[in-house]
């Protein structure tokens, strides 16, 4: 998870696009679905109530499916193009930490609090998508088994943004983060104050101008990435 030291907490998601899912609370079904998202919400300590709208405004958008009038353009379709579904399921072990074998789930949001961002998330999903019906839920505290065929497989997690912050998708930086920062290197570049001399300065040049259009292009199958930056160490 990526730092952000004194800025409140960040709900994330952990999204998966599935076939189908369900989950059972202490043997009792709870919540069925078909094609669509299977949804695990961490609530973390601090976190607050636009957070929990931002995410479900967000998650309904995510293009994770090819258009459905034409299958060969990929990552194209959202859960509110397609008509499709989402299981919703409380998840605190998200935010487990492991400074002993022991999980430390400290850090994790409980009781009522917790439960309240829970239902505003589920409440944003179903006003997002329209039909109450197209969002199931699990049993927020419940020991919980949850079912599910993975399509694809196809798994991302999306973190909403602290206050004033912006959003990350699986393995993005936040902006205050980002390359543009200062003395920071380039990927594959070296820190700041040194500079390459030699050999290495033409290795580097020759590397830089060999990065172009042909790899730019193996990077773009996941344009639902938002901000997504290719560097040349991607394309290496």
């Amino acid at each position: 998870r990526p730092p952000w030291p004194g800025r409140g907490g960040a709900m994330k998601l952990v999204i998966q696009r599935v076939a189908h899912a369900s989950v059972e609370a202490d043997g009792v079904l709870s919540g069925r679905i078909g094609r669509g998202l299977a949804l695990l919400l961490g609530v973390e300590q601090g976190d607050a109530l636009e957070q929990a709208h931002w995410l479900a405004n967000k998650v309904i958008k995510l293009r994770l499916w090819p258009d459905l009038k034409d299958p060969g353009k990929q990552w194209a379709a959202s859960v509110a193009d397609a008509g499709y579904e989402l299981l919703v399921v409380s998840q605190f072990t998200l935010f487990a930490s492991f400074k002993k074998p022991k999980p430390d789930f400290h850090q994790a949001m409980g009781g009522d609090e917790a439960k309240a961002l829970y239902e505003a998330f589920v409440e944003q999903c179903r006003k997002g998508l329209g039909d109450p019906r197209r969002v199931a839920t699990g049993v927020f505290g419940a020991m919980m088994q949850v079912d599910l065929r993975n399509d694809g497989p196809v798994t991302v997690e999306l973190v909403a943004p602290p206050s004033g912050g912006s959003s990350v998708v699986s393995g993005e930086s936040p902006s205050g983060a980002s390359k543009k920062a200062a003395g920071t290197p380039k990927a594959g570049g070296k820190p700041p104050g040194s500079s390459p001399s030699g050999a290495g300065a033409a290795a580097v040049g020759a590397s830089d101008a060999a990065f172009g259009a042909e790899e730019e292009a193996l990077l773009q199958p996941q344009p639902y990435f938002g901000g997504f930056a290719p560097q040349r160490i991607d394309a290496e």
